[in-house]
Formats: C-alpha cells, structure tokens, sequence
C-alpha cells in the first residue's frame, strides 16, 4: 500500500527572489489592511497539486467592515508572466478575525509542474481596513515524473 505524501509549500516550491530585489518578502507578513498588493512568487521544483490556501493573522487583526479584505493564490505556467494565469483560490478574511487564527480555504486540487509559479496578492477592505498575517498552502505529491513533464530536461 502506498499513500499520498502531502506538506507545507517548502516542499514542492521555493521562493523567487530576483536577482535586483533588495529583499525576499515572499515568506514574510502580508497587511492585507495597506494599499492592496502583490506579495511575490513561488516556483515549483516538484510536480505537485494544492489542495488547500491559508492566511494567518500574526501581529494585526483584520478589519474591512463594508468590504472583508482578500488574499489571492494564482497558478501562472510561467515565472514573472500573467499570460495564462488562473486563480485557483480566493480567501476572504473577515472583519474582527484575531491574531492567531487562521482563514482557509480547500480548493479542488489544482496540479503544478516544475516552472510553474504561485502568485500571492491581496485586496484591502474597505471601512477600517485592518490585518497583518502569513498566507500558507498544504500540497501533496503528484505521480508525474520527470519524463512526463515538458519543462523538465536531463542534464548531459
């Protein structure tokens, strides 16, 4: 019997951090309660599918009392490129959710090959916006291997 091996986003993606990019915000806080934003990329390195999207509130709690504010996951087939974007999950957070909790959402598992990115963004709520926290994912492994992926090449 064999089973699904599924974890944290540290095991199918790493951060793109650019090469003139004075920090790697990527795995930091978001304020979901500032101008809204994107947060950065994640590239895949192992063929995988999420299954689910978190955000949890850290240091601010989150406010939007007209409008909840958003946190965005996006599949793009290309690093650095909306061509061909999908968003594969949307979280709402609501007004008065404390530090500590966490907001989250299971999706229907979207797959990912190496190359592929995840984009993190973020809308701000509206009356008071508020909130400060880390967004996460929960990723299993995919049955695809290297010959089935068209971005993978053998090294000589």
């Amino acid at each position: 019997m064999s089973y699904v091996f599924n974890g944290g986003y540290g095991m199918f993606f790493k951060p793109l951090a650019l090469l003139n990019a004075a920090t790697v915000v990527v795995d930091g806080e978001i304020d979901i309660g500032a101008s809204s934003g994107t947060h950065g990329e994640l590239l895949c390195f192992k063929a995988c599918r999420v299954t689910r999207v978190m955000f949890l509130l850290t240091s601010e709690q989150a406010g939007g009392t007209s409008v909840a504010p958003t946190v965005v996951f996006k599949k793009h087939p290309t690093p650095l490129s909306a061509t061909g974007a999908t968003t594969i999950g949307t979280l709402t957070i609501p007004d008065a959710t404390a530090v500590g909790k966490c907001v989250y959402k299971d999706i229907t598992p979207v797959s990912f090959t190496p190359g592929d990115t995840i984009e993190i963004s973020w809308t701000i709520g509206t009356g008071t916006p508020t909130g400060i926290g880390m967004w996460g994912l929960i990723a299993e492994e995919s049955p695809e291997t290297p010959a089935n992926v068209s971005d993978m090449i053998a090294s000589a």
